[in-house]
């Protein structure tokens, strides 16, 4: 085997360092730490060592509001900035179910909404073709799911993700995320019409899904009840909202059905 290069062994040891450094602070920004972050980067000098390109994104934009945002075009850089994959730190932020966190940025739009560079959060798609609205539902994530739907006006934008057209309740239902997919059914009864590449409704992928109706857990008997009882009755509710949402939808189709 080749030994590395002095400039690869350099490379190496300046990215092991620079995720070494920014391990704590996004620690804090996950958890909520906002006084630890805060404390961290007044007194540690380390973080100007970090080079913008190899920073977290979510580390940067926190320290650019500790330091009260007092330049708006660098706050719409680090809120519309894409990492390799295409997220933006409200992808990540929407994927975590950091709800304050979401909050707060949504906030933060007030503040550069008028530049004219500047693009919503909501509406930025990663390289997938997913929004943040819909990432957060692709990781269960129900509490940040509701709350951006409640500040969007068209959710038919996050519907479908742009690279394969997986709609978001499919993506729901094959993460056996039952919740989630019954809230997005519940509020859009048009997804369960939407068939994916493979002809396939949600209603049928779900019918298809045996691990849907079996147990995750084995560690006691007791658990292993309490597990199917659960899943059994939103697994099933879910195939029963599906299956009344389709049959409507063909009686309007073809009221001869019926006949």
């Amino acid at each position: 085997m080749e030994e590395a290069s002095d400039a690869e062994v350099e490379s190496i040891e300046s990215r092991g360092k620079a995720l070494s450094i920014a391990k704590e602070p996004y620690e804090f920004a996950m958890s909520g730490n906002w006084e630890g972050l805060k404390k961290f980067h007044k007194e540690d000098d380390k973080t100007e060592e970090i080079p913008f390109a190899k920073r977290n994104v979510l580390e940067f934009l926190l320290k650019l509001l500790i330091n009260e945002c007092t330049e708006s075009s660098l706050l719409c850089a680090a809120l519309n900035v894409q990492k390799n994959r295409g997220n933006t730190v409200f992808h990540e932020v929407a994927a975590s179910g950091n709800l304050d966190a979401a909050k707060h940025f949504l906030q933060l739009e007030d503040i550069v909404q008028s530049k004219p560079e500047y693009q919503c959060v909501l509406k930025i798609e990663n390289k997938l073709g997913q929004t943040p609205l819909y990432r957060a539902a692709a990781f269960r994530q129900m509490k940040v799911v509701e709350y951006l739907a409640s500040e969007m006006e068209d959710m038919e934008l996050h519907f479908k993700r742009k690279r394969d057209k997986i709609s978001i309740l499919h993506i729901a239902v094959i993460g056996q995320h039952f919740e989630t997919a019954l809230w997005l059914l519940k509020k859009h009864p048009c997804l369960a019409n939407i068939k994916e590449s493979n002809g396939l409704t949600s209603l049928q992928l779900l019918a298809q899904m045996p691990s849907a109706f079996g147990p995750k857990f084995r560690k006691s008997i007791w658990t292993m009840l309490l597990y199917k009882c659960i899943i059994y009755s939103a697994a099933f509710t879910l195939l029963l909202k599906l299956d009344i949402i389709n049959s409507k939808f063909q009686f309007r189709n073809n009221p001869s059905i019926i006949l």
